[in-house]
């Protein structure tokens, strides 16, 4: 068995592309035995092209690359084939055949040439059928099955090559859910079981967190260092590199990191309707926050607490807010910069968030300017939301007597924005 200290793949400072012309540039990465290195990043940025430099499908332009400790371009496609088991992004019958025939084409590599298949390769063969559950498709053409069962039997013809790397593009694109955590646990088992080095390109940032001992993200040109999942997948790398604001946190029941787009930097509108403060928490205020961003509204949030769900969108948005430690109430600094947050905003919006003594502050700022002129919108009623002994009703009152508008629900908080923004009457 390959000893998991042993580096399968190993880039250095390479160069690949085609017909002369570099898709990606200084690319320096191990995939060491019994690891799964993800590869991640927009379309057309390499990640593909990297795994077929191993496979000779793309030139190397520079650099060595070097598979199973021998340098790459002295490996004969036999050779490759010994070491490297490939699942393409897209697998296709060229021509009809019986799936199990097509499963075991991937003993060819094993085999002197015009050899039949002895015992050992057949129960290769039909250990390769069952890990991938396609045994029940043994005997049907290839060219009457779906393209996810077409994925899996491709997968079983590489592992029916038993390689020591296995290149995974897009391995789980055409499957059902069930399949696709199937084939993944799979991959992962033959990992840490096999010792295989897998080296696979994700667009689901979810499954590559969950599958991947370490991600790379390649982009215009150049691959990052690999880094564990924390590491590489963060809400400040997922804009730079996708140009989308996301909340990255960690899936309760996996542990896994796990990502949840937010917004299109591009989905922004391009006119500012003007600057807006929002007072939420306890989750009240974020679906809220995100159309307003939307839809061109420069946000800002109120005193909330770390890791509260408005908080982590707040940060997720690039809103300005008044962070307090998690379970805290407000202090006088907290309410300070809330005040003068409500100073810097054209309009406050106050969500149906409920007040109590360590919140209140908020609230008084959204009187305080409303006294002051600026256009205030309270969502829904203070009924049943003031836990305060009427500290909370006793604002409330004073931003309405003040001019605030009351509207029944975001739908309705937005409407009154725009008609401020469009020079309407409060």
């Amino acid at each position: 068995m390959t000893s998991t200290r042993d580096i399968l793949l190993d880039y250095r400072d390479v160069a690949v592309g085609y017909a002369g012309n570099a898709v990606v540039a200084g690319a320096s990465l191990e995939l060491r035995a019994g690891e799964v290195v993800g590869l991640v990043g927009p379309n057309g940025a390499g990640k593909s092209t990297l795994l077929r430099a191993v496979t000779g499908d793309a030139e190397l332009l520079a650099g060595t690359l070097k598979i199973a400790g021998a340098d790459s371009h002295v490996l004969a496609p036999l050779e490759r084939a010994r070491l490297v088991g490939v699942v393409p992004q897209q697998v296709t019958a060229a021509f009809s055949l019986p799936a199990r025939d097509f499963v075991e084409m991937g003993r060819h590599a094993r085999l002197p040439r015009f050899a039949s298949l002895g015992k050992h390769d057949r129960n290769v063969v039909d250990e390769a059928l069952v890990l991938t559950d396609t045994a029940r498709l043994a005997d049907k053409p290839t060219d009457e099955l779906s393209g996810g069962d077409l994925q899996r039997l491709s997968l079983a013809q590489a592992l029916a090559q038993e390689p020591q790397v296995l290149l995974l593009d897009e391995p789980v694109s055409h499957l059902d859910l069930n399949h696709r955590l199937q084939i993944l646990d799979l991959v992962r088992l033959l990992a840490a079981d096999k010792g295989i080095g897998v080296l696979a390109v994700f667009h689901d940032l979810d499954l590559a967190a969950r599958y991947s001992d370490r991600i790379a993200v390649v982009a215009e040109g150049r691959i990052g260092a690999a880094e564990t999942p924390e590491r590489a997948i963060t809400a400040e790398s997922l804009r730079t590199v996708f140009g989308v604001r996301a909340v990255v946190g960690t899936d309760p029941v996996t542990g896994a990191v796990s990502v949840t787009p937010v917004l299109r930097d591009g989905a922004v509108a391009s006119h500012s309707r003007g600057s807006v403060l929002i007072i939420g928490g306890s989750g009240c205020a974020a679906p809220l926050m995100r159309r307003l961003v939307l839809s061109g509204w420069q946000a800002s949030a109120g005193a909330l607490n770390v890791g509260d769900a408005d908080q982590v969108l707040a940060e997720a948005l690039g809103v300005r807010y008044a962070s307090i430690p998690p379970f805290a109430p407000m202090d006088e600094d907290a309410a300070a910069a809330v005040a003068s947050l409500a100073t810097d905003a054209d309009a406050v919006v106050v969500c149906q968030v409920p007040f109590g003594h360590g919140n209140v502050a908020n609230l008084a700022a959204a009187a305080a300017a409303a006294r002051a002129g600026k256009h205030v919108v309270l969502v829904g009623d203070i009924e049943g939301r003031d836990f305060t002994g009427g500290v909370a009703e006793s604002l409330w009152r004073e931003a309405l007597d003040a001019g605030a508008v009351i509207a029944p629900d975001d739908d309705g908080a937005e409407a009154a924005l725009v008609s401020f923004s469009e020079g309407g009457k409060r």
